[in-house]
């Protein structure tokens, strides 16, 4: 449940739009709008199989997604210099433009989740992740008593970004773990980011379905 929380709180401080299930998602793959990027969903970084909700707007979305043991993961795209978490001179460096991202982040997306008692930064740095540098950092959150399900005792855990540019587009990828182990964060994100091609693969809306982010983002 705390996923899930996370989950929904960054959806609707990032984006206007409504989550939707895909409906493109074809032979283990998944196309974001507009060529953004296409994931492998049997990457090693996920256990079993996945379900998916996604938002988009015209600068830029997200995709939620969630494995079978229940863990959370996030990819969001954002147009640099259109998007409010992206708006960083397209003429900067791509170690600058990720370093803008993420303290938009940590300064104006987290401290707005309602569910949250505190947030500390622990790690940031630059850090090649396989296919290019990326900023990675981890954010120690502590949720509200009131916030957790029945049962549940432990309002700490450990959220990890990795945030990289390629073209007009800068990348946020996100994973929530329980206890602080930074090096198997960074290695779990990083293998995320090798399962991705961007730009990705042009996305087809199929036949007889109403897939709305296809006309709305694609």
């Amino acid at each position: 449940m705390r996923r899930q929380l996370t989950g929904i709180a960054l959806s609707t401080l990032l984006l206007a739009g409504c989550a939707s299930a895909p409906d493109n998602v074809d032979s283990g793959l998944y196309h974001a709008p507009a060529r953004a990027y296409s994931l492998s969903l049997d990457s090693a970084a996920f256990r079993g199989k996945v379900s998916l909700t996604e938002q988009c707007d015209a600068n830029g979305g997200s995709l939620n997604i969630w494995d079978t043991t229940n863990r959370f993961f996030r990819i969001d795209y954002l147009k640099i210099g259109q998007h409010p978490m992206a708006d960083v001179p397209t003429f900067a460096s791509e170690r600058t433009i990720a370093e803008q991202v993420l303290s938009n982040y940590l300064r104006d997306v987290l401290p707005e989740m309602p569910n949250l008692d505190e947030t500390q930064p622990l790690l940031q740095e630059f850090v090649d992740t396989g296919r290019g540098n990326a900023m990675f950092s981890v954010v120690s959150m502590k949720m509200k008593r009131s916030a957790l399900p029945e049962g549940v005792t432990n309002a700490r855990y450990f959220y990890g970004f990795l945030v990289f540019t390629r073209g007009d587009m800068v990348y946020v990828l996100q994973h929530r773990v329980d206890t602080y182990q930074p090096d198997n964060l960074k290695t779990l994100l990083s293998g995320l980011r090798q399962d991705m091609l961007i730009p990705g693969v042009l996305r087809q809306q199929k036949p007889g379905s109403d897939d709305p982010a296809v006309g709305r983002c694609g």
